[in-house]
């Protein structure tokens, strides 16, 4: 029985260090997955912070270039007044080409300005200067629209420009907001999420096995403890048996060799030993 109890537990260490291996191989393999997923879960949340940013930027960029094209139309709708007002004064007051003559009277001005004229030259000059006023001099409300019309250009201009930046600007922080690899690194999340949970199953199957050998050790290393100390007490209660007989034999032969002094008959070896041994 001790022979089998011996091999069964000698089977059963191997198989107890075949699991702790195979438990510490998977129980590594799971906190390095576990790491790898620490890292990339880290990763993303960086892309998305970016991306994040990038959005908050892109709704910034959008509202300023709404406002620029509310301007936009504003200027526009106030330009388009202006310029039908203007065309029932020109119509009003016989003029085709205001801002023609408009040039005329600021190339004259200019030549009085910069160069040295004769006092003649200097009158007819402004004869021609007057000639071209009268044009479009006949009311103020002329000039007043045209400067007017002047006024709203150039914002308009400026308001244009910025909205066609704006929505340019739109174009590139799109490109960053629409979270770059944000797909592939979450796909890439989840299979480690699966291989993590898988490697810490085989982890947790390893070290059931492993503790159910170990115990079935333990269950055996009793019944060989128990084995032992039966077999021993049987030994114990042979030898004392063993004992009881030859001391009985002992008895008999002393018995024996005291018949035979009384007897006067010869003594053997055997005898005398037998005979001491009794005493």
């Amino acid at each position: 029985m001790q022979n089998n109890l011996k091999k069964g537990i000698s089977e059963l260490k191997n198989q107890l260090n075949l699991f702790n291996a195979e438990k510490e191989k998977w129980y590594k393999e799971q906190y390095r997955l576990k790491n790898v997923l620490h890292e990339e879960i880290k990763k993303i949340k960086n892309i998305k912070e970016s991306a994040d940013k990038s959005t908050l930027e892109f709704k910034n960029i959008k509202k300023a270039r709404d406002v620029e094209n509310q301007k936009v139309k504003i200027f526009i709708a106030k330009i388009k007044e202006l310029r039908e007002k203007k065309a029932l004064l020109l119509k009003k007051y016989n003029v085709k080409e205001p801002e023609k003559v408009h040039y005329q009277i600021e190339q004259l001005e200019r030549k009085i300005e910069t160069e040295a004229l004769s006092p003649d030259q200097e009158k007819k000059v402004m004869k021609q200067i007057n000639s071209f006023k009268k044009k479009i001099g006949k009311d103020s409300e002329l000039e007043t629209v045209i400067h007017d019309i002047k006024n709203v250009s150039t914002p308009l201009d400026h308001a244009k420009r910025k909205a066609d930046e704006l929505h340019n600007k739109l174009h590139d922080v799109r490109k960053e907001s629409r979270y770059p690899g944000f797909k592939e690194a979450s796909k890439h999340i989840t299979e480690l999420k699966e291989k993590q949970q898988e490697a810490y199953h085989n982890f947790l199957e390893a070290k059931k096995r492993f503790l159910e050998a170990n115990k079935a050790i333990k269950d055996k290393l009793k019944l060989l403890n128990i084995a032992k100390k039966h077999e021993e007490t049987k030994k114990s209660i042979e030898n004392k048996k063993a004992e009881t007989l030859n001391i009985a034999k002992i008895h008999q032969m002393a018995q024996k060799v005291e018949e035979k002094i009384k007897k006067r008959q010869k003594i053997t070896t055997e005898d005398l030993l037998a005979f001491q041994a009794q005493k």
